[in-house]
């Protein structure tokens, strides 16, 4: 079994070998599940390898199992029999008197419900569930009777194989387009399971598709739901206190108030379809509505998980990844009347991004603060107008637009929307901005769940007062020559004039308090960001989580020219630098008249244009290493390369060597204007100049021509029309604009031509 540590087919391996199978398989990583597997005679194996199917006589595999996988290709060279994961529990249910739950959404925690509905009526049920109860134990059980409940999932087509004696058909709402044609061939397929079902269909009736879908059964069909003519109907829904409570009509008849120890008026609807399940199989009304309050009092794993209650604060995790999934646990998470609700959400495919993009935004109405993550692929390649920045830019359409910046130096905690890279850095920003009375939803299929381990670590180690580590604020506002601001501002730090906060932002004035603010950062395990004039940077909308330092103003610019050397403060501004030289008659840097920045910013990129680069002047650089060091480097130490200066890395320029030439300031001055009448019109817009640097033997600007860039609009960001490298922000434009205008352009490129393009602003793309 290729795959087998996944929850759908570490049940379905449970249960074949419990059938008396000889099951072995693997998977790429381990988890919880091997372990359960192992005690349950599974051979478990990690990683993927051929030899693994030295004594197979039959391979199954997951969905997620690439045809490039090379246990999978070697099976079909060798002739063995491939099975998808579906087709055998296919034949398991249909073999005995199965109950297959389907739908869209709301299969797992249905299917959990039955099956605690059927334990609770006296019955050995077992089942195969994409989710697990404390109550029922794993993922799968054996009953040892006849009864088998079971989560049947439609994304591969298998659903149309199952023939049970009762299907449950919660919902069918467009979805898995990656593998139908359309909402026809999605609709086929759970026609196809209706047709064969050989005692009983119940379907929540409130789905108008799975209704048409139901009534085409040859066999009795149950409605339930809270539509008033539904036959099972739950009536005076109401969400209080974590339990949610309804009246229960039952053709046509009152059968008293039932609550449920589960929130979310959904959960209502979902226990419904368990008691339908029951009713089908020939259960007494009277005992399936006494027994359904103890069998819906809990909900399987990441169905609305809380992983952290501390301070007043609420962590929950939900594997919520379809617009009506999300629109229901938000409003669950409303239920719980929070003061503030912020969701982070991954998105599962690009296939589903692009076919619901539209559909997402309305499903976060009830949030106060939306986080994006990229994309989970789950093996497809991206897709144009599937990728993260794509439902970014949905979701900035129907926003409301940016709210206005605190006055000050005040958190500034930005527009509603907010477009990240990873999840330790959502992390780092939720740690030092959800207070008392917040409540913060982590939603997606993928491996957004990662970020609960990440919660977990923190309060393991005592979060949040590990907010402000072992006071370190108060002593880094006690050094000289260090001015501090707590959750400082950025905007006004870089050329874009966007981005969050700063945990700290911090100005120097010398280099004495520049060490000890880096030396100070080092015992206590705080991260550092040098930012320099901010020509060249990006800070992100979720803030920085650690200190950003540059020079006070006016501090770093002493210069000494001795003959056609000149040693030089890092801290000058590029054009100031370059008039000081004219004065002096000093040429060989004018080529860098159109790049902005600092002097310890060309240095750190090796700032170059029309042929030229600074690397090619320098004589030594004095910087200050990553532990508080003063470092001289040479420059085969530099490591000058095209946008790079190796020995720079993780450092901080403070002074340096430069080798020019005598020259007449007339010259210098004519040379200077030579160079300026080629510059770009970037006077007076928020930009950063030229994005990506040239691929090897490539103009970015031209590659990215070829693409379309040109003109690429996402909220407030735009590509300009005269270059397609470069990127401007506008008043209305956040951060996030211009990191998914920045995504989109790398990649329609990857797209277009195959190129990777790498980010030369600061900060920018994580992976660069």
């Amino acid at each position: 079994m290729l795959g087998v540590c996944g929850v759908g087919m570490a049940g379905v391996a449970y249960l074949l070998a419990r059938r008396g199978w000889t099951v072995s398989g693997c998977d790429a990583h381990l988890n919880a599940w091997s372990g359960w597997l192992r005690a349950s005679n599974v051979r478990v194996a990690r990683g993927h390898d051929p030899l693994h199917l030295a004594a197979a006589d039959r391979v199954i595999v997951t969905p997620a199992i690439p045809a490039s996988d090379p246990e999978l290709r070697a099976a079909r060279e060798h002739g063995l029999p491939v099975f998808r994961r579906g087709d055998v529990l296919a034949e398991l249910v249909s073999g005995v008197r199965g109950v297959a739950i389907c739908g869209a959404h709301g299969k797992t925690t249905t299917s959990c419900f039955t099956a605690r509905l059927l334990q609770e009526l006296g019955a050995a049920p077992g089942w195969c569930i994409g989710g697990a109860t404390a109550h029922l134990g794993g993922v799968a059980g054996w009953g040892g009777g006849d009864l088998l409940v079971a989560e049947a999932d439609e994304s591969d087509g298998t659903l149309a194989r199952y023939a049970p004696a009762v299907t449950v058909l919660t919902n069918i709402d467009l979805d898995h387009l990656e593998h139908f044609d359309g909402e026809a061939a999605l609709t086929a397929c759970f026609a196809s399971v209706v047709a064969g079902t050989r005692e009983g269909v119940a379907v929540c009736c409130d789905n108008a598709r799975a209704d048409r879908v139901a009534a085409t059964s040859a066999v009795p069909v149950l409605r339930y739901g809270l539509a008033a003519d539904a036959e099972l109907r739950a009536a005076e829904v109401r969400v209080e206190a974590g339990r949610v409570s309804f009246d229960v009509w039952w053709r046509g008849v009152p059968q008293g108030r039932l609550t449920l120890g589960v929130s979310g008026r959904h959960n209502a609807v979902n226990a419904l379809g368990a008691a339908a399940a029951a009713l089908l199989l020939g259960y007494e009304p009277e005992a399936v509505f006494a027994a359904l309050p103890r069998a819906c009092d809990e909900l399987p794993g990441r169905r609305y998980e809380c992983v952290a209650d501390v301070q007043g604060i609420r962590i929950v995790t939900d594997y919520a990844h379809h617009p009506a999934e999300l629109k229901a646990a938000l409003a669950m998470a409303r239920d719980e009347r929070p003061a503030r609700l912020v969701v982070v959400f991954q998105p599962h495919r690009y296939t589903r991004t692009r076919a619901l993009g539209p559909e997402f935004p309305p499903a976060f109405a009830e949030a106060d603060e939306v986080i994006l993550l990229p994309v989970y692929a789950a093996s497809e390649a991206p897709l144009e107008g599937g990728c993260i920045e794509d439902l970014y830019a949905w979701f900035r359409q129907a926003e409301r637009g940016p709210e206005t910046a605190a006055a000050g130096d005040a958190p500034r905690l930005g527009p509603r929307l907010k477009l990240a890279r990873t999840q330790e850095e959502v992390w780092a920003y939720l740690r030092q901005t959800l207070a008392s009375g917040d409540l913060a939803v982590i939603a997606g299929a993928g491996d957004v769940i990662g970020m609960a381990g990440l919660v977990r670590e923190d309060l393991a180690r005592g979060w949040p007062a590990r907010r402000d580590p072992e006071g370190f604020e108060a002593a880094l506002m006690a050094l000289k020559g260090v001015e501090t601001v707590p959750f400082g501002a950025l905007a006004r730090w870089s050329f874009y004039q966007v981005g969050g906060w700063a945990r700290w932002r911090v100005e120097v004035a010398d280099e004495a308090a520049l060490a000890a603010v880096v030396r100070l950062c080092g015992s206590h395990g705080v991260t550092w960001r040098f930012a320099g004039a901010g020509a060249n940077a990006w800070f992100s909308d979720l803030g920085e989580d650690g200190c950003v330092i540059r020079f006070a103003p006016g501090a770093f610019r002493g210069i000494d020219v001795r003959g056609d050397e000149v040693i030089a403060h890092c801290g000058w501004m590029g054009p100031a630098l370059l008039d000081r030289l004219e004065r002096e008659g000093l040429s060989g840097l004018e080529y860098l008249d159109s790049v902005p920045g600092t002097l310890g910013g060309w240095l750190a990129m090796n700032a170059g244009a029309h042929g030229g680069d600074i690397g090619m002047r320098v004589t030594w650089i004095r910087c200050l290493n990553q532990d508080g060091e003063i470092v001289i480097l040479d420059p085969v130490d530099c490591g000058f390369s095209y946008r790079c200066c190796v020995g720079l890395r993780g450092c901080v320029a403070l002074t340096c060597g430069l080798r020019l030439e005598r020259a007449t300031p007339k010259r210098v001055a004519e040379l200077r204007q030579t160079v300026r009448a080629k510059r770009l019109p970037l006077s007076g817009l928020r930009c950063a100049g030229s994005v990506f640097r040239n691929p090897e033997d490539m103009a970015a600007g031209r590659v990215l021509d070829d693409a379309g860039c040109k003109g690429l609009r996402i909220g407030g960001a735009c590509v300009t029309d005269f270059h397609a490298n470069v990127v401007t922000a506008d008043e209305s434009a956040t951060a996030s604009d211009v990191l998914a205008v920045v995504m989109k352009m790398r990649g329609r490129v990857a797209r277009h031509n195959g190129v990777r393009l790498t980010a030369e602003v600061s900060g920018l793309l994580c992976d660069d």
